[in-house]
């Protein structure tokens, strides 16, 4: 609904657009009235209306000076002047003061709809594009945050090469060379929104006195110090913010100063605490326990949660231990995954693999990315089969039609036919059970089944994107960055997802 207002000194004029609004508009509601152009800025400035029909000829300030002192103020707002003299002087002014339209008393009823007819087609473009301009802002945002955190968490195993880094600089607006990692854990076991809310807390106050950026690692929480200040005090400064909160008693690694190129030794010296304090306790069962932790999680959490999981648990493992060490607690984690499965489900989604066989061969951290990113497209497009045995039957029927057919064309309504059921009775099935829309889950199932072809070097872009139903490049990239939160260009340097 969109808000009016009248500017005119005849009071017939105002009533009959009163009588108008009230009785044949249903898109816009008037907001009130005005018959001087002071009157008019008054009120402007109280109730900023979307649209003003401003009569030109009025005692005092005419409708041309109005508009003048009131658009820099409220550039937004369509104004239509009207005047009961078609004078070209007139005209020329309206249009270098950007005014909508230009209508000659007597206006009429049908030429007053017309015209709000326009107005709403212009305002709802303008809300749409609004809308998009602050959808892909924020979308932008988070894939910059994002991307940040992945190259934080990258920096517990590997050095950047100088490229990287920079990038890393761009992206996060920073200014150095050299930096220092710190660790804080040793929160008790509590739900994770509390967690986060410790955590959060803490990255506020260290963020009052130094550039610091974050990311949580599992239970731990990473914090990234740029040197572009001097801290020889940091540490100091950082155990009386961590020891002001109430009722915890935390574990803080400190790392040292290190030129970018082996930035993966301060979070080794960070790390040393938490490898102490792990020491005193049997080893072995607390392994098992995490590693049973992990799987319960990654089953009871939809797709991203669960790869979140995943990619904290495998990051710790492969820095804490060798690599041969924690590639055995990556079989074991998949045994168990394995063995929750059904096996008709297992041989049907061609996912009945030998753990020890595909992982242990893998002989760089480089190629146990690229094999475990697969492994959770397949994983997740497995559990989400799983699922789909509790459905109702025309929507698993959809699950099945689309997983066969995803490389054609798919419209809601050809599948509800496919299924003997409404397009609008399908569209609730998702809703209800999926929590998606049909066209998201079919961009979805796309996507995660490019992602497999794109890790395949003879295969392009281009390829994938018709191989998976999408006729258009360029639309297949826009779908897959919203959904990745990455281009396929930079899925095609591998390891990078």
């Amino acid at each position: 609904m969109y808000t009016v207002m009248i500017v005119d000194d005849e009071e017939p004029v105002l009533d009959s657009f009163s009588f108008i609004f009230k009785k044949y508009v249903s898109d816009f509601t008037l907001c009130g009235k005005a018959r001087t152009g002071t009157e008019a800025i008054r009120e402007i400035k109280e109730k900023n209306p979307d649209l003003v029909f401003m009569d030109i000829q009025m005692p005092g300030m005419d409708g041309i000076e109005t508009i003048k002192q009131l658009r820099p103020l409220f550039p937004h707002i369509i104004f239509i002047l009207a005047t009961a003299y078609e004078r070209f002087d007139i005209a020329q002014k309206a249009i270098h003061l950007g005014v909508f339209s230009y209508l000659v008393k007597p206006v009429s009823r049908n030429k007053i709809l017309e015209e709000l007819e326009k107005v709403k087609k212009f305002l709802d473009k303008r809300k749409e594009e609004s809308f998009n301009i602050l959808e892909e802002e924020q979308f932008l945002e988070k894939s910059k945050i994002e991307k940040q955190n992945k190259i934080l968490t990258s920096f517990i195993w590997k050095n950047p090469d100088e490229e990287s880094w920079f990038e890393f600089c761009r992206i996060s607006t920073i200014n150095c060379e050299r930096a220092a990692i710190h660790l804080v854990g040793g929160v008790p076991s509590v739900s994770e929104d509390i967690r986060r809310d410790i955590y959060g807390e803490i990255v506020h106050k260290i963020q009052y006195k130094y550039n610091c950026l974050s990311v949580e690692l599992g239970d731990k929480l990473l914090l990234f110090f740029p040197e572009e200040r001097e801290m020889k005090d940091l540490e100091k400064q950082l155990r009386i913010i961590i020891n002001g909160v109430d009722g915890v008693h935390f574990i803080l690694g400190s790392g040292g100063i290190h030129h970018f190129s082996e930035i993966t030794q301060s979070f080794s010296e960070a790390f040393r605490p938490f490898s102490d304090s792990e020491e005193g306790e049997n080893r072995r069962n607390g392994e098992q326990r995490k590693i049973l932790s992990v799987f319960k999680g990654m089953l009871a959490n939809e797709r991203i949660k669960g790869e979140e999981l995943f990619k904290n648990f495998w990051v710790e493992k492969f820095k804490l231990d060798n690599f041969n060490v924690a590639k055995g607690k990556m079989v074991g984690l998949f045994t168990l995954l394995l063995q929750d499965m059904d096996n008709h489900i297992l041989i049907r989604s061609n996912f009945n693999i030998d753990p020890a066989e595909e992982i242990m061969p893998l002989g760089t951290m480089d190629e146990w990315e690229t094999w475990a990113a697969s492994a959770m497209t397949k994983l997740f497009n497995l559990l989400e089969m799983k699922k789909s045995h509790n459905y109702p039957k025309p929507l698993k029927k959809a699950l099945s039609y689309i997983a066969e057919n995803y490389n054609q064309q798919l419209q809601l309504t050809s599948v509800a036919e496919e299924c003997s059921v409404t397009g609008s009775y399908l569209s609730r099935l998702f809703s209800e059970h999926l929590d998606t829309k049909f066209i998201d889950y079919v961009n979805r199932y796309r996507i995660n089944q490019a992602v497999l072809l794109l890790r395949d070097n003879n295969i392009s872009i281009k390829e994938a994107s018709f191989m998976v139903g999408y006729q258009d490049p360029n639309y297949f990239s826009r779908i897959f960055r919203k959904i990745m939160g990455i281009s396929p260009s930079d899925l095609e340097k591998r390891g990078t997802v």
